[in-house]
């Protein structure tokens, strides 16, 4: 692992992938390989998805579309299973984090969070962050939770992002829909041909 520090982002997908609560059966693998990292003095920032998909048994809502509004409220109260549901994996202590769009564009406050992520990681605390759906407006949006990691990656000088989530990762086509679709293993820079692939 050639990184010092690293920022991994986790999809809902993989907190709760029956979208109905948290569980461990992909978090284990990855909170053994941030504990590997640990280890190995490298260090590592958590930005995690999965506030909604926790906390949907708990907000009643009876329809599968859901208002913004809902969503909130369910974000609210899945954020605390979602905590604690990584803790459970680890020794050390974990952090929560919660920023928006405006928190990052703001100096005094991209400065706070720089120096607050910092201070945890000098500690041995893993910060996880995630974005405050509570207070957002779209205006105040960072969009998703990759925009997000890539965000807190620059903030905090990491040299190393990873993107984690139950897609295997970039094909030529949308392999849902194409049987004929084709995984490109590696992608050494993005031209107007991949980025046309993006979907």
């Amino acid at each position: 692992m050639n990184f010092n520090r690293a920022v991994i982002k986790v999809g809902s997908a993989l907190v709760a992938p029956a979208k109905n609560g948290c569980s461990g059966k992909y978090i284990l693998a990855i909170a053994q390989f941030i504990t590997k990292c640990h280890q190995q003095d490298k260090e590592v920032i958590l930005v995690s998805s999965g506030g909604v998909a926790a906390g949907r048994s708990v907000i009643r809502h009876g329809s599968p579309e859901l208002s913004v509004s809902m969503k909130k409220a369910m974000s609210s109260v899945g954020q605390m299973k979602m905590m604690a549901n990584w803790q459970r994996f680890f020794d050390i202590p974990c952090s929560q984090i919660l920023i928006t769009q405006d928190d990052l564009e703001d100096r005094e406050r991209y400065i706070s969070i720089k120096d607050t992520i910092q201070i945890q990681l000098e500690n041995g605390i893993l910060p996880i962050v995630n974005e405050n759906d509570t207070v957002t407006t779209e205006d105040l949006k960072v969009g998703d939770n990759d925009n997000l990691s890539a965000l807190v990656a620059q903030a905090c000088e990491a040299d190393c992002l990873f993107i984690l989530s139950d897609i295997d990762g970039v094909f030529t086509k949308d392999p849902n829909i194409h049987d004929d679709a084709i995984l490109i293993p590696k992608i050494d820079e993005i031209t107007d041909e991949i980025y046309a692939m993006a979907a």
